[in-house]
């Protein structure tokens, strides 16, 4: 079996990309390197083997098709998945979020290739209110980055109907472990935590409220993406929420992030609407974005239900909040 992953230098890529390495399965890595790292891919001090399987090209250029022959299921991970990256370039982010799913489509098709996994989001129920979100709920969503990820599904939704092609569309919630991206501008907040907390600096908490949100661990997620690949079903751009169906507030996370390192770490408060500031494109044309918008996507709640993959699988995640929060501090620990 050979396996082709695309963003296979960022988190999720990178991860899967070690998991099935170490079964011995046969890979094909794409990555452009925009938000991906190189030693993601490195196992132990000094394994090159899988780095080796990287190809740094773009999922947006036609000539990739070259990669495809031979492959049999593609998983497709690459993205710009920072919601405020979208609103400041969304031209940018519908032609890789979106006509890059296209290009790897055609490219399936013209090798030959029917299986393909989809990371979709979360951010999808952006303006859904229900207790828990469920695959079924109309969604309507109007940030620049869902509207690019519903548009891939749409896309998905085309392939598998008209092409007849196995397609497999997983909406991710907030996944979480180590290797997520510690460095970038808005990095993902159990990520910017435990980088504030570890190199001594105070965080800043735009929401002390009690709104939760869902979140899986990287070692739960690895398990459902291999189940996928030898499922024997054949999907029709089926969508299934891979999410822990537990919800946690930003306050309870830094709570268990203190118990971890064992001391009282101070955190300052910031007023939500000032959440995106790293961002001042979007305040400075005669047209801005609303800081209300940005205030109303801080307080969103948003907890999956995972009764569909639960029951699709016969897997329930094993890794709690509090246990994958200390894996997290302690490879930060160990690496910096």
């Amino acid at each position: 079996m050979k396996v082709l992953i695309t963003g296979a230098a960022g988190f999720v890529g990178s991860e899967f990309a070690k998991y099935l390495f170490q079964k011995n399965i046969d890979l094909v890595l794409i990555d452009n390197m925009e938000y991906g790292y190189k030693e993601n891919l490195v196992i132990g001090d000094n394994g090159q083997e899988l780095l080796s399987k990287l190809i740094i090209d773009d999922i947006r250029n036609p000539e990739i098709a070259k990669y495809f022959y031979g492959v049999d299921i593609v998983f497709h991970f690459a993205g710009i998945s920072s919601l405020p990256e979208c609103e400041s370039n969304p031209d940018k982010a519908f032609e890789v979020n979106a006509l890059g799913v296209i290009n790897i489509l055609n490219s399936m098709r013209d090798s030959h290739i029917k299986k393909f996994i989809m990371a979709s989001t979360s951010a999808l129920y952006e303006n859904n209110h229900e207790e828990k979100m469920t695959e079924d709920l109309k969604v309507s969503p109007n940030l620049i980055y869902a509207t690019t990820k519903l548009s891939a599904e749409q896309i998905c939704r085309s392939y598998a109907e008209n092409y007849e092609m196995d397609i497999f569309i997983c909406r991710f919630f907030n996944v979480y472990g180590p290797h997520q991206d510690f460095k970038r501008l808005q990095p993902p907040f159990t990520s910017y935590l435990i980088r504030e907390i570890s190199a001594e600096r105070t965080p800043i908490i735009f929401n002390t409220s009690d709104v939760k949100r869902d979140y899986i661990y990287i070692d739960d997620l690895m398990i459902y993406l291999e189940m996928i690949i030898y499922s024997k079903k054949h999907y029709c751009a089926d969508i299934f929420n891979l999410c822990s169906s537990f919800g946690y507030s930003a306050m309870e996370i830094v709570n268990m992030i203190f118990d971890i390192f064992g001391k009282p770490v101070k955190v300052n408060t910031g007023n939500p609407i000032d959440f995106w500031n790293k961002y001042p494109g979007l305040f400075s044309a005669k047209y801005n974005l609303l800081r209300t918008r940005i205030e109303k996507e801080v307080y969103k709640n948003c907890i999956g239900s995972n009764n569909k993959i639960e029951n699709e699988f016969n897997y329930t995640c094993q890794i709690g909040m509090k246990s994958g929060l200390k894996r997290i501090v302690d490879f930060q620990l160990k690496k910096y």
